[in-house]
């Protein structure tokens, strides 16, 4: 069997067959288990000679789910949404960066239920699909380090959260001040970031500020997407844990 390169072009050599055909045993089980269309779905791809590197990227993302669900051969009573693991793979294969892998692995963990019939990450599959690497980070530093509000409802929502130009640079790993404008505006355009007033609107940065101040408050959906992403199976009071606030003891939030 022979596997074409990225443009299809050059056959992958036997080495890097070998290292495919090691990847798909390590997740075979996993899938098995949690996803059987995910494994008919892996067998498809490689009898179509499916390019290399997308291949990869699915089995790299299936591996971190793995690893976040504490699979080790045994049986667990999990299974993941038809709809939405099928959607996640084909999504997943064409990312190749690190954090968005991590994202999807932990949408793919999220999606595995008891009875496999929860279908609500799929309103998640379509905004992460849209998210780039320096979105990630920011969604990430964001939702990590803002002041969660627990309402007496049990609704959670982020307090205002704004950072100086040089913490921005630093979380993003980008200098470009137009990209990151960009790249805010985007996020705003999916409502992963709260809507500010006029100055704001183009972007989280303050148009009038010199220092280049953002607003990067999340907001319940950006905080609900981190949750899927990084939890499995503890309700989202119980996954942010300390970090939450009760409203009424919360005299100065301007929620």
């Amino acid at each position: 069997m022979e596997i074409k390169d990225l443009l299809g072009i050059e056959p992958i050599g036997e080495a890097g067959l070998e290292v495919v055909k090691a990847s798909i045993k390590g997740v075979s089980s996993f899938l098995e288990v949690v996803f059987k269309p995910g494994l008919e779905e892996l067998g498809f791809l490689v009898k179509d000679q499916v390019r290399l590197w997308r291949l990869k990227n699915i089995l790299q993302t299936l591996e971190k789910a793995q690893g976040k669900l504490e699979f080790d051969g045994k049986d667990i009573n999990l299974t993941a949404n038809a709809r939405v693991g099928l959607s996640i793979m084909e999504e997943c294969s064409n990312v190749d960066n690190e954090e968005l892998q991590d994202l999807w692995a932990g949408l793919f963990a999220s999606s595995c239920t008891p009875d496999g019939r929860d279908d609500s990450n799929m309103n998640f599959v379509d905004i992460l699909r849209r998210m780039s690497s320096v979105e990630a980070r920011i969604m990430d530093y964001a939702c990590s380090n803002c002041k969660k509000i627990l309402f007496p409802n049990k609704l959670i929502l982020a307090d205002n959260l704004n950072v100086s130009l040089d913490v921005l640079v630093q979380v993003t790993g980008t200098d470009d001040i137009y990209r990151l404008d960009s790249e805010l505006d985007h996020m705003r355009s999916i409502e992963l970031l709260a809507p500010g007033d006029t100055f704001h609107a183009g972007g989280g940065f303050i148009a009038s500020d010199e220092k280049m101040d953002a607003n990067i408050t999340p907001t319940a959906l950006a905080l609900s997407l981190f949750y899927r992403t990084h939890s499995t199976g503890i309700a989202p009071i119980e996954f942010w844990g300390d970090s939450l606030i009760l409203h009424k003891q919360d005299n100065n939030n301007q929620l």
